[in-house]
């Protein structure tokens, strides 16, 4: 017998201890939510309340505290160097030490607006995403370069994957609207979406090989986060040329040439994506839809009228939809 908690059997109860804020921006969250978010993701970043003669306090072992260190450093120090008639984090500007880089980054948290606060964000987690630490990860006896390869550039995403997983499971439990993977912040969709269907793409997308899709989907999600007519016609651009881009690789080994109408079934004729009848319908059909909304609302050719966040949306889900379906072929 499984002992359920109360919650469990009382929905009412469940609707009061976790309500459901649905997905709201950042700016509107009051300043004591953001602090609670602080300190529910504190743990990757500084304990606020523990300054001393040697600073704040950073969690974890020696190494976690040294990395945390530095990603915070790097985060303002790199956010302060892009924007510098903004100059957001101030006291790190006249003192570029620990103490004036931790209380800047937590100001920003919780003072700014969402555009800067994300960008922080972004800034940490691409800092968390290790690179080339060749010595911390042994190879195996007989391990095949690209094997290794492969298992090393997953392990180099192991900081971030905690990161983003705990961020993420906060944000949802706030009702922010963005999600944390690996190419960046995107729409946070209803979860069987995300998890099922975004992130085993992005996953994908994040290794070597599959360089230019992956920026194609980040500068797509970044457009459409702009919350603008030119920035979802952008996105809706950039999606479709994802697309293009991963079956270009895919057929020729590189980006260049060849249109989605005639590398889709070389993708297939080659067994590099799947060819049953089922399929080839779904391509047909998704290609069209596709074709269709980069003509009329994108910005590679003379469009009818601006995209719109339905229009956007729909190009972002079946672009998704498509990767999805040949993730297989992928690994």
């Amino acid at each position: 017998m499984t002992f359920k908690l109360w919650s469990q059997l009382n929905k009412t109860a469940q609707a009061q201890l976790k309500p459901d804020f649905g997905f709201r921006p950042w700016n509107t969250l009051a300043r004591d939510e953001k602090y609670k978010i602080w300190k529910y993701l504190a743990i990757h970043f500084f304990d606020k309340s523990s300054k001393s003669r040697d600073g704040y306090e950073f969690f974890g072992d020696h190494r976690e505290k040294g990395n945390r260190h530095e990603r915070i450093l790097i985060a303002i120090h790199t956010l302060n160097d892009a924007y510098k008639a903004r100059s957001y984090a101030k006291r790190f500007l006249e003192d570029s030490d620990s103490d004036s880089a931790c209380e800047d980054f937590f100001e920003i948290f919780i003072e700014q607006d969402e555009n800067v606060v994300f960008e922080l964000l972004s800034l940490y987690a691409k800092a968390a995403i290790v690179k080339g630490n060749w010595d911390y990860l042994g190879r195996k006896e007989n391990e095949a370069d690209i094997d290794y390869k492969r298992r090393l550039e997953e392990w180099n995403f192991v900081p971030f994957e905690n990161f983003a997983k705990d961020l993420n499971e906060v944000f949802g439990q706030f009702g922010i609207n963005l999600y944390l993977t690996r190419s960046g912040f995107i729409p946070r969709q209803d979860q069987k979406i995300t998890r099922d269907l975004y992130e085993p793409v992005l996953k994908v997308f994040s290794h070597s090989r599959w360089k230019e899709v992956d920026q194609l989907l980040a500068d797509a999600f970044t457009e459409y986060r702009k919350n603008t007519k030119e920035g979802f016609s952008h996105s809706v651009t950039n999606g479709v040329a994802a697309v293009q881009a991963f079956l270009q690789i895919l057929v020729n080994g590189k980006t260049g040439n060849g249109d989605i109408s005639k590398l889709i079934p070389q993708a297939q004729a080659k067994g590099l994506v799947p060819a049953d009848s089922f399929t080839k319908e779904i391509f047909t059909r998704i290609e069209a839809v596709l074709m269709r909304e980069r003509q009329e609302t994108g910005v590679a050719h003379p469009k009818k009228e601006y995209a719109t966040e339905t229009n956007a949306r729909l190009v972002l889900n079946l672009c998704m939809v498509f990767f999805q379906h040949c993730i297989g072929e992928l690994r």
